[in-house]
């Protein structure tokens, strides 16, 4: 099996520049995350005319398929001698293909009805297969960079820096695609949108580039026992468990941004500026988690993010029009994420330590196909409740509509997020403690064979 290269610290000036490199790439990632996840469902029903019920299933279904893709090319990845050469590999191949189905989206055929839902669902399924393969490989590098003691934490803060600005530039070119006049009769939308394709495949390109080189131990062969390994690790299972519930309910907030700023607020210019606010708040506080992660225990950092995110969302249904509850929203996100990503290169290391048997691929896979199954069902659910609401195309929104928005954009985040309190804060045994190493029978077999 592949061994990784000898780990050098993490102060040391070639692994920060291999870091940041790495970590680049969830800047042209979240490009191109954010846009679809913020303004496909908009993009729908605005500029399509696709129903808010229909539109929302295309989200679903795209999203539920990138996440069923995932644990499968995980499995596979985790079966390679040379791991982290397969890994650069689907980086430098897959990246272009995705870009140019993501640009493709954007190019409106013209066509209405059942033929624009058509179109919708084939580009949607061909960008989130080519994405999930680059979104695996990607994550999975990550594991391999965190193994020195406090790797972990900067590596994820960083990549979680560079996935803010991604959103703050999403934010700052929002008008293309909620205001319809400034597009320049489809031009401008396709300058946006190419031009964020580009900055994926240089960015994803990068981070291959800075992965460390790899080491091949001829006449090995893969991991036995995945299913064991995976069901005997606690902390895989509770991250995955939190992971789901987030997932679900949290992107109800930004994703309402587009429908609020025009229904509500008759501004389409608020969009951008509530996604710049969420985008700023959680990059100019991640310094600060990353501070705190390093000082405290995981349960104890996932708590106080949570707290965040409930105490914004409050603020938020209180006074709507003010921008402080997204901003608190977004400072707690940013401890919320970065922690996720903290806690599976833990559950990996867990895993190991366990069983002797280290699997990288199929648990990034697995928290990959948890995030974006809620994440797909979250956007079905969106596209029910506007339907719920009464929103049509070109018509304007009643008060008691536009409040019933509001309140649908608030109170189902702040439910998931209640639900995740509840799950991480009687947790602090099950998040901290480390069992007595124990090898199971089917797992042993594995060991021996690396």
């Amino acid at each position: 099996m592949e061994q990784a290269a000898p780990a050098e610290v993490v102060d040391s000036p070639v692994q920060r520049a291999r870091m940041i490199g790495y970590a680049s790439g969830n800047f042209g990632k979240n490009v191109l995350a954010s846009t679809m996840d913020v303004f496909l469902l908009f993009v729908l029903t605005e500029r399509w005319g696709v129903s808010p019920a229909a539109a929302g299933l295309v989200v679903m279904v795209g999203l539920v398929w990138d996440g069923v893709c995932d644990p499968l090319l995980g499995r596979l990845v985790d079966r390679s001698a040379d791991r982290l050469g397969l890994y650069r590999r689907l980086l430098f191949v897959g990246a272009p293909l995705v870009g140019v189905f993501f640009t493709l989206f954007f190019l409106d055929p013209g066509w209405r009805g059942p033929a624009i839902l058509a179109w919708a669902t084939v580009m949607v399924l061909l960008f989130r297969t080519a994405y999930s393969v680059c979104d695996v490989a990607h994550n999975a590098l990550m594991m391999r960079m965190t193994r020195a003691p406090g790797a972990a934490t900067t590596l994820s803060g960083l990549r979680y820096m560079f996935s803010c600005l991604g959103a703050l530039t999403v934010a700052h070119f929002a008008r293309a695609f909620v205001d319809p006049a400034v597009d320049g009769g489809g031009y401008g939308l396709l300058a946006v949108t190419g031009g964020a394709a580009l900055a994926y495949v240089a960015t994803l390109w990068l981070s291959a580039a800075s992965a460390p080189r790899s080491v091949v131990v001829p006449g090995t062969s893969a991991p036995r026992a995945p299913l064991a390994w995976i069901l005997g690790n606690r902390p895989l299972l509770l991250l995955m468990a939190l992971g789901f519930i987030q997932a679900l309910t949290l992107p109800f907030f930004a994703r309402s941004f587009a429908y609020i700023g025009k229904g509500v607020f008759h501004d389409a210019g608020w969009t951008g500026r509530a996604l710049t606010t969420l985008a700023l708040a959680q990059l100019l506080a991640l310094p600060g988690w990353m501070a705190i992660a390093r000082r405290t225990g995981q349960r104890q950092v996932l708590g106080l993010a949570l707290m965040s995110i409930a105490a914004g969302l409050v603020l938020f249904a209180t006074v709507p029009v003010a921008i402080a509850g997204i901003a608190l929203f977004g400072v707690g996100n940013a401890g919320l994420q970065m922690m996720l990503w903290v806690l599976l290169a833990s559950a990996i290391d867990h895993g190991e330590h366990r069983t002797g048997v280290r699997f990288e691929a199929l648990p990034v896979a697995l928290l990959l196909l948890i995030l974006k199954t809620g994440g797909g069902l979250s956007g079905a659910l969106l596209g029910h409740g506007l339907s719920l609401i009464g929103w049509a195309v070109a018509t304007p929104l009643s008060a008691g509509s536009g409040s019933n928005l509001l309140v649908m954009a608030w109170s189902v985040p702040l439910i998931g997020t209640v639900t995740c309190l509840a799950i991480v804060l009687p947790s602090r045994a099950r998040l901290a403690k480390v069992p007595k190493r124990l090898v199971l029978p089917s797992l042993r077999r594995g060991a021996r064979a690396r």
